[in-house]
């Protein structure tokens, strides 16, 4: 049982920062912390980060250890890492300074890009990583198998949550990366997630195996996740229902359910699985995975293909085209457009 004194301040919330499943890496900068409600930052010492949250020291009033807090880490040249986060624990240390650790609430998808940048490259320099219990962060990837249950699962996600259904155990709280993986020519991303509740399933038939339903949030701005899901809507092909359908006969439970499935299952695609690009144009789709994150280097890239050196002799064709489009309307959506092109016409895409 916690209690408080006057040396020490505890501030517990649900859900809270996971300790356990992903690793804490030691580093020591300068960040500015945001108080609700006050323009000018305080500047904080940060400890160590991880994928769900981070460990600083700052004087700051007892007061703020209640509320949610903005975290601004520096990054390359004057860009930063702005993070929503919320104090999870606290504990005064002398003359007004805190030890505070926070969980990560909300990233622009900008700003996650740059934190996994930011963690890998710390990772890296600690060294081989084969002695470590933890990961960096827990993955759940999600295969969907048609374009109904795509629009499905983006209409749930325009709302902020998404229940899905798994064989494995996640503690709530826990702040994982969602890969969704679309069969075909549905489209594929990665978002992140935080558990907000675990609910066992008890299925007749199913003794032997455990299953639980997960329900999900995003730890994005809501208007991010609107625009982009909203966007990939209009991607769909139209839906249809097929009557010999496997599922027909199944009861509403399990055709009602996301099953997602461990990523190695899914390892081995047959062709008619993958995309026009990664069957035909592999390079191509590397050169723009490489730039992904990145507006200016995404925009450099993309023009290569469209209208430099890389473009495809004769002219793409309209499948790979309207792919190569479909990319640059999810990373404009999610990542922004370079100071280079600010109207979200696409001159570079002109038949």
């Amino acid at each position: 049982m916690t209690t408080e004194s006057d040396d020490s301040v505890r501030h517990q919330t649900t859900p809270p920062l996971n300790r356990r499943t992903q690793r804490r890496i030691a580093v020591r900068v300068p960040i500015h912390v945001y108080l609700p409600g006050i323009d000018q930052p305080l500047t904080a010492m940060n400890q160590d980060i991880s994928w769900g949250g981070a460990q600083f020291v700052a004087a700051m009033p007892a007061d703020a250890l209640t509320g949610p807090l903005r975290l601004v880490f520096p990054w390359r040249g004057r860009a930063r890492v702005a993070v929503e986060a919320v104090v999870v624990r606290a504990q005064r240390l002398e003359a007004g300074h805190y030890q505070v650790a926070v969980r990560f609430a909300s990233l622009s998808p900008r700003s996650q890009s740059r934190l996994e940048k930011l963690l890998k490259m710390l990772d890296a320099a600690e060294g081989p990583s084969e002695s470590r219990a933890e990961d960096l962060v827990r993955e759940l990837e999600v295969a969907v198998e048609d374009a109904g249950a795509m629009r499905e699962m983006l209409e749930q996600i325009m709302s902020g949550n998404l229940s899905i259904t798994v064989f494995d155990p996640y503690a709530a709280g826990q702040s994982i990366r969602l890969a969704i993986r679309g069969a075909e020519k549905l489209p594929g991303f990665r978002l992140r997630a935080r558990v907000l509740k675990i609910v066992p399933v008890k299925v007749e038939g199913f003794a032997q195996s455990e299953i639980f339903t997960l329900e999900l949030g995003f730890e994005h701005p809501q208007s991010a996740i609107t625009a982009f899901a909203g966007l990939l809507l209009t991607q769909l092909p139209p839906v249809w229902k097929d009557p010999e359908s496997s599922f027909a006969g199944a009861p509403d439970w399990l055709r009602a359910m996301h099953l997602a499935r461990p990523t190695e299952d899914l390892a081995l695609a047959e062709q008619s699985d993958v995309s026009v690009l990664e069957l035909r144009y592999p390079d191509a789709l590397r050169i723009l995975v490489l730039a992904w994150g990145d507006p200016e280097s995404f925009d450099l890239a993309f023009q290569d293909l469209t209208l430099g050196r890389r473009v495809e002799p004769g002219g793409w064709p309209g499948d790979a085209w309207d792919e190569l489009g479909l990319l640059q309307d999810v990373h404009d959506t999610v990542y922004g457009l370079p100071a280079t092109r600010l109207s979200p016409l696409r001159p570079t895409r002109c038949r």
